[in-house]
C-alpha cells in the first residue's frame, strides 16, 4: 500500500473500489449471508449455493429478492473501507515520519590491514559511497505493518458494525418465510427501522452483535494485502511490481483473499450467527465464541464452521479483485 497519494484519495479510491466489486457480486452475498444463517440447521436440510441462487430467482420479483438489503450493505462497505484505508494510510504515513526522524546509522567499515575508514567518494581507492555511511530510514516491520493493520480494521469495523447488523438482519429477514404470499406482503423496513428494531430487542448489545469474533477478524484485511504484496513480490519483475497489468491485479487481489479468507472462515460464520438476531432479548444468555465453536461441531461436524465458504471464497474472488483494480486506477 505505499503510494505518494494523501490519505484520503487512497482511502476514497479504496471505499469505491471495494463499493463496486460490492455491488457486482451482492446477489451472490446475499446467497451466502443466507447459507450462513442455515448452519443451525441438519446437513440434509442446508442447500448448496446453486440451489440457494435458484430459490433466490424462482421468486416473481426476483430482482427485488436478490439485491433486498444492498442499501445497509453499500453504505457499510463505502464507511468501512473508507475509514479502514484512512486509518491504515495515515498511521503508515506516520510510521515513516518516525522512522526518517530515527534512522539507522550503517556501522562503519574498515580495511583489512587498517582501521582508516571510507571516504565518502571513493578518493584515494577506497571504494564506499556517500549512501553507505549517512543514516538511513528504516524500513516498517513486519509486525508494525500487522499492528497497524489491526488497529485500522478494529477502528473501521467497531464504527460501522451496526450497519453491518442492519445488513445481515435485512438480508435474511425474509428467508424464514415459506409461502411466497406470506412473504410478498411482509413490508422491508428501512436501514433505520431495522436500527430501531434491533434496539427495541436487544439494546445496545444488539446492534454490536458480533463484536467478539470481528476483533479477530480485523487480520483479514491487513493478511490479505501482506499476502497480495508478497505475491506481487514473488510472482512479477522488479518493472511491473509499481504499475502491474490490470488483469494481474485483479488475479492477485483474488487470489490474497482467498487465501486469507480460509483459515479464518469459522469466524465469519459466527459472526453471521450472531447477528442474525436468533437469540433475541436484552436478558437471554448468548453463548461466547468457543461455546458457538463446539455447538456447531458437535450438531454438525467440522464441515459445519464452513457452510458457505464457497460463496464467500467466489464473492471474494470477485469483490477484492475489483477493489484492487479500481483502487489502482
Amino acid at each position: 500500500m505505499n503510494s505518494t497519494l494523501p490519505p484520503f484519495l487512497q482511502a476514497t479510491s479504496g471505499a469505491l473500489g471495494s463499493a463496486v466489486g460490492n455491488a457486482i457480486v451482492y446477489p451472490l452475498d446475499l446467497a451466502t449471508t443466507r447459507m450462513q444463517n442455515n448452519a443451525r440447521r441438519p446437513h440434509h436440510e442446508r442447500l448448496n449455493l446453486r440451489d440457494t441462487l435458484s430459490h433466490l430467482l424462482s421468486h416473481n420479483d426476483y430482482l427485488s429478492e436478490i439485491y433486498s438489503g444492498i442499501g445497509a450493505d453499500t453504505l457499510s462497505t463505502l464507511l468501512s473501507n473508507f475509514i479502514y484505508f484512512y486509518t491504515y494510510t495515515s498511521l503508515q504515513k506516520g510510521l515513516h515520519v518516525w522512522h526518517t526522524r530515527h534512522p539507522i546509522i550503517p556501522p562503519q567499515n574498515t580495511h583489512q590491514h587498517g582501521s582508516v575508514s571510507s571516504s565518502p567518494a571513493g578518493i584515494g581507492g577506497l571504494a564506499s559511497k556517500a549512501s553507505e555511511i549517512l543514516p538511513k530510514p528504516s524500513q516498517p516491520t513486519a509486525l508494525e505493518e500487522l499492528l497497524i493493520g489491526i488497529s485500522s480494521g478494529l477502528i473501521s469495523k467497531g464504527i460501522t458494525l451496526p450497519i453491518s447488523t442492519v445488513c445481515v438482519r435485512q438480508q435474511i429477514e425474509n428467508d424464514t418465510y415459506t409461502d411466497t404470499d406470506e412473504k410478498d406482503t411482509k413490508k422491508d423496513m428501512t436501514l433505520l427501522e431495522t436500527l430501531s428494531t434491533i434496539y427495541q430487542e436487544s439494546g445496545i448489545q444488539g446492534l454490536f452483535s458480533g463484536l467478539k469474533p470481528t476483533i479477530p477478524l480485523t487480520l483479514l484485511p491487513s493478511l490479505t494485502l501482506y499476502i497480495h504484496t508478497v505475491l506481487v513480490r514473488l510472482l512479477l519483475p522488479a518493472r511491473h511490481r509499481t504499475h502491474p497489468p490490470a488483469g494481474l491485479t485483479f488475479l492477485l487481489g483474488a487470489v490474497s483473499n482467498a487465501l486469507a479468507t480460509i483459515p479464518l472462515y469459522p469466524l465469519v460464520l459466527i459472526k453471521v450467527l450472531s447477528q442474525s438476531g436468533r437469540d433475541k432479548g436484552k436478558n437471554k444468555h448468548k453463548l461466547g465464541m468457543l461455546e458457538t465453536l463446539v455447538k456447531i461441531i458437535k450438531r454438525g461436524g467440522i464441515r459445519t464452521l464452513y457452510t458457505g465458504l464457497e460463496g464467500q471464497l467466489v464473492k471474494g474472488l470477485v469483490q477484492q479483485g475489483v477493489m484492487m483494480l479500481v483502487k489502482q486506477r
